[in-house]
């Protein structure tokens, strides 16, 4: 069952503050039983952090990228955007949060077990997986739902490459989820967009990358050639799905994650490759990762990465109207 988001009041309807009301994402309705799922997007949360290896806290991820997307309350029933003069949802189309994958605390299989089965449930459904992390480990299960579709091309934001093998034995790290979808036999080519700094790869693992065909844009080919480049090389596919590590960002605007790297890409330079994904193919998923509440500060991290999945969700609906 669907439960409406809106606070007790006498008068006709509510005054839409962000602070009253359950904070779900942009306040929209809220759905627990994935069997009755009745939704064009589906939010989940899995709030995992057990792979990280500096800074802690993404597990709060969850939480912090839903309060932050109250600024943005009700957006779901339509909202106007003064920069590209267009309105973006509202009717038809339907925005559920599903709340929280369950999350076992000391061992990752059964967790990415319950992920898995939760992300299966919703395509199921026919609905598109918005998920917020939780560490960068948690795009594994996620992906292996997703082997109904042929011709699925991943678009990585990220700092890292995220392309190791098993360093240490660890196979299922926040380390290699590239690594791991590349292994998928329906994952298709993968575009890494915003390489740079010391990171979870080493000079193997980009040779391994580039061999499997990856395309890979560090951050500075962003900054100098410009996005139209970036957009220039997006691969061609069907189905597209996106994973956004926040650190993929420059810390000076989101510094609450795991593994900040300067040199980042601006807000606008992702937003803009986001909507030419979303006009390229369809965008069958999504997922936030990173995301460290602990460490941000005055919610600036959170802040981006619920306008970013809010721009995913704005600019694929809009993608299948004008392609009707």
């Amino acid at each position: 069952m669907t439960m409406k988001n809106y606070p007790f009041t006498i008068e006709k309807e509510s005054m839409r503050n962000p602070f009253v009301g359950i904070p779900s994402f942009l306040m929209a309705p809220m759905c627990f039983d994935l069997d009755e799922l009745d939704a064009d997007i589906a939010v989940i949360g899995m709030p995992y952090d057990m792979g990280t290896s500096v800074k802690t806290g993404a597990r709060f991820g969850p939480r912090g990228v839903r309060e932050a997307s109250t600024y943005n309350c009700y957006a779901h029933e339509g909202w106007y955007d003064p920069v590209r003069d267009e309105t973006f949802l509202g009717e038809p189309w339907k925005i559920v949060d599903c709340g929280n994958i369950d999350v076992l605390h000391t061992t990752y299989e059964r967790s990415f077990k319950n992920c898995e089965a939760a992300i299966r449930k919703i395509l199921s459904r026919g609905a598109i997986p918005f998920t917020i992390g939780g560490d960068h480990a948690i795009t594994t299960p996620i992906l292996r739902a997703f082997d109904s579709y042929k011709d699925l091309c991943i678009i990585q934001f990220d700092a890292h490459l995220d392309f190791t093998y098993k360093p240490f034995g660890i196979a299922e790290g926040p380390g290699s989820p590239m690594r791991r979808a590349s292994e998928m036999a329906h994952i298709g080519k993968i575009m890494q967009i915003g390489m740079r700094g010391i990171g979870s790869s080493q000079y193997s693992d980009f040779q391994d990358a580039r061999a499997n065909g990856n395309t890979i844009i560090t951050s500075k080919e962003v900054r100098q050639k410009g996005v139209d480049y970036v957009i220039s090389k997006i691969p061609e596919a069907e189905n597209y799905y996106i994973t956004f590590d926040i650190d993929g960002l420059d810390p000076s605007i989101a510094n609450g994650t795991g593994s900040p790297v300067p040199f980042g890409l601006y807000y606008e330079e992702a937003s803009a490759i986001i909507e030419a994904v979303a006009y390229k193919g369809n965008i069958v998923g999504f997922d936030m990762a990173e995301v460290s509440p602990p460490n941000d500060t005055n919610d600036m991290t959170c802040m981006y990465a619920a306008q970013l999945m809010l721009d995913a969700m704005s600019f694929l609906t809009k993608a299948k109207e004008k392609n009707k």
